[in-house]
């Protein structure tokens, strides 16, 4: 018997003069919105805010499983959710490794990441990562960057993923080898994906139950502060 999915659910909100529609996402199912990149990051701040704002029934994004609902920020909310977001996989100063395995360092949850200490080896083979995977990660490409986001999820197993364009910027044959090996990881992971992007032909090559087209407003580019 299938495990009962955890359902992302937000409130419909307004970003800058436009108004979201509310709407949930659960394991195995895949939705769009289409609209521009300031829009996206205002977008992704309510699904992983710095803070947890929000209570209970007045959350504007909250997970429920087991009968709970835990609002956006919380431990047990960013356990179950992943995220790909452009340019956002690494942080120059530590390894590729210790890139993988940041999110279970903040998590301070030790089960888990002793698992994805166990699993970031085979991770990294997957990716390409492996001749690399000491290395500091430094300057590294759109590729890179991607791939570690991929990783992350990969590792962590989240029942959705909020997701961006990571691959914009990509060369024509690394976008090619990265929506092969994205492809099979979402084929292995079956999460939900909440996929943001500016066109309706991003390539994904992912099938959405429902896409959104949200009218790009003139709002200053906040890209910058991600």
């Amino acid at each position: 018997m299938e495990p009962v999915s955890d359902e992302l659910h937000w409130r419909a909100m307004e970003i800058c003069d436009r108004q979201l529609p509310e709407d949930y996402i659960c394991r195995g199912k895949n939705i769009r919105f289409v609209m521009n990149c300031s829009m996206q990051y205002m977008f992704l701040d309510r699904f992983f805010p710095q803070f947890v704002l929000g209570k209970g029934d007045d959350a504007q994004v909250w997970l429920a499983y087991a009968g709970k609902r835990v609002v956006a920020g919380k431990p047990a909310y960013c356990a179950r959710v992943g995220s790909m977001i452009r340019r956002r996989g690494l942080l120059a100063n530590l390894s590729i490794r210790e890139n993988l395995l940041l999110p279970f360092l903040y998590a301070e949850d030790t089960s888990r990441l002793k698992r994805a200490e166990r699993e970031v080896a085979d991770v990294a083979e997957f990716l390409g990562l492996g001749a690399l995977l000491y290395e500091q990660a430094g300057e590294r490409s759109a590729y890179t960057h991607a791939l570690v986001s991929l990783g992350h999820c990969l590792l962590k197993r989240p029942d959705v993923i909020v997701a961006q364009e990571v691959h914009v910027g990509m060369p024509p044959e690394r976008l090619q080898i990265f929506r092969a090996k994205a492809k099979e990881a979402m084929q292995q992971l079956k999460a939900g994906v909440l996929y943001l992007t500016s066109s309706m032909h991003e390539g994904s090559g992912l099938n959405f139950s429902r896409t959104y087209e949200i009218e790009c407003a003139n709002v200053p580019d906040v890209s910058g502060i991600w």
